[in-house]
């Protein structure tokens, strides 16, 4: 008996040596080490199910944008990497541009390189770009990274695509971090199913007038196009070259648990409809900047909350402590519009806010509070007057000792107010008029892990969590 054991346990290691030694050619024979520009380029035109392109420590400089047309599969994807984390270096006048590509991870790289566009997707799907450091010497208008449509084929439609655990800091050319855009067919449709998670982002601006977001999902022409892109998890810090530090102008998008610190400007809910914004941290630190605009006007710029326009958004869950904004950049900014939709009027118009929902939220010590109806001020010519109309407020809480709490700059139409406390100190007014389930009441704040919370008055599901640098970017979980 104990020489039949033997004899089986010693066939087993054998069979397992062989198979380790096989895998081990296999994957000798699947992965190419690079070590200068000239072995990439060749190499990317090697690209198979479950090839590995590894790039040794050191710079590579190209003189031309790279394009990779390649597929792996689901089980077998290609992938492209440094052999060292962060120290391949991309430079020179380049960038990487994916067309018609699928199932391919980009992971581990430093983009150093010069222009205004580090990676590109063009009817991509299931492409992952991961732990990567963008840093580029900008030269002109672009976004690092943008996901669209091929403009030689318009029925390939970018989806499924993740950007995520990566570093994109200092950038001062217009454009944006990222960028999600689609196909311009008709009817124009955005890139589908897309997920933005566990970045870190810091560092953009100074401010301009317009276009120079840290992160725009979708346009004006894709308003009605539903994108259900997903936002979580990431890390905003100081993000201050535009009015909108988020612009989200498409359809069924998700803002979640993300944490923006000291950023100018506003996440705006600004084109596109059913969009949610939940479980975010909005810190502001009181602080301030000035711009000076293109008719010389000097203008306080303020730390903004969440501003939003159309029909069935979703504001629930949120944490703003220290903002300074107001008007456009108010805590929560539920703005007139100057559309409807079936009016037929372009889709670069607000569209009045209808049927939204604002509940669960934590505000405490901003600049300001709940402003609804504000007209534009005339603003680029902006001027307002369709009211909200069908907003639910529930279970707000707003605590502060600056001006009026809740603001009504016009009144709403079928809209309700319930179990929202509302708590004036010194010169604050707790409500710019009386108004059912607007109860004013000292919620009790008490420090808990960073936060402000009630006692008593929210539900359990209000756990914050405000991200860190160790959180998010290259060497995070």
């Amino acid at each position: 008996m104990m020489t039949k054991f033997y004899r089986r346990n010693t066939v087993k290691i054998i069979l397992l040596a062989v198979l380790a030694f096989t895998g081990s050619l296999f994957s000798q024979k699947n992965s190419i080490l690079c070590r200068t520009a000239d072995d990439v380029a060749a190499s990317l035109k090697t690209l198979v199910p479950g090839k590995q392109i590894v790039l040794a420590d050191g710079e590579y400089r190209f003189a031309s944008p790279l394009v990779v047309e390649a597929a792996g599969s689901k089980g077998k994807p290609i992938v492209i990497r440094s052999e060292n984390r962060n120290k391949a270096f991309i430079v020179g006048n380049t960038s990487v541009i994916f067309r018609n590509a699928s199932y391919i991870t980009i992971e581990g790289l430093v983009f150093n390189n010069n222009g205004s566009s580090a990676v590109l997707l063009e009817g991509c799907n299931n492409i992952r770009i991961t732990r990567n450091i963008f840093r580029l010497h900008e030269n002109g208008r672009g976004s690092w990274v943008m996901v669209t449509g091929n403009n030689n084929d318009t029925l390939s439609l970018s989806h499924h695509n993740t950007i995520d655990r990566n570093l994109f800091e200092e950038k001062k050319e217009l454009g944006n971090f990222i960028t999600i855009e689609g196909t311009k067919t008709i009817p124009s449709t955005v890139s589908q199913h897309d997920v933005i998670e566990w970045n870190y982002f810091r560092n953009i601006g100074p401010r301009v007038e317009n276009v120079l977001e840290a992160i725009r999902i979708g346009s004006a022409e894709y308003t009605l196009s539903r994108g259900y892109t997903i936002l979580q998890n990431n890390l905003f810090e100081r993000c201050d070259g535009d009015p909108e530090y988020i612009s989200i102008k498409q359809s069924d998008c998700s803002v979640r648990n993300n944490t923006f610190i000291e950023c100018l400007g506003s996440l705006s809910l600004r084109h596109g409809n059913h969009s949610t914004v939940e479980g975010n941290v909005i810190i502001g630190n009181n602080r301030t900047g000035t711009f000076t605009d293109s008719t010389g006007k000097i203008w306080t710029l303020g730390t903004g909350g969440i501003r939003f326009c159309a029909d069935s958004m979703i504001i629930v869950g949120n944490y703003c402590e220290g903002l300074t904004g107001k008007e456009w950049d108010a805590t929560v900014a539920a703005t007139n519009g100057d559309a409807d939709y079936g009016e037929g009027k372009p889709l670069t118009k607000h569209y009045r806010i209808t049927n939204a929902l604002v509940a669960d939220n934590i505000f405490v010590n901003n600049v300001s509070g709940i402003e609804i109806g504000f007209n534009g001020a005339g603003f680029q010519g902006n001027w307002w007057s369709k009211p909200p109309a069908r907003i639910m407020f529930r279970n707000n809480v707003v605590v502060g000792n600056n001006d009026t709490l809740v603001k009504f700059m016009d009144n709403p139409v079928n809209t309700l107010f319930e179990k929202n406390f509302v708590y004036p100190t010194g010169k604050a007014v707790a409500s710019s008029m009386p108004v059912p389930g607007i109860e004013i009441k000292d919620p009790q704040l008490v420090r808990s892990n960073g936060f402000f919370l009630p006692k008593g008055f929210l539900s359990s599901k209000n756990k914050f969590h405000r991200l860190t640098p160790v959180d998010v970017g290259p060497d995070s979980r």
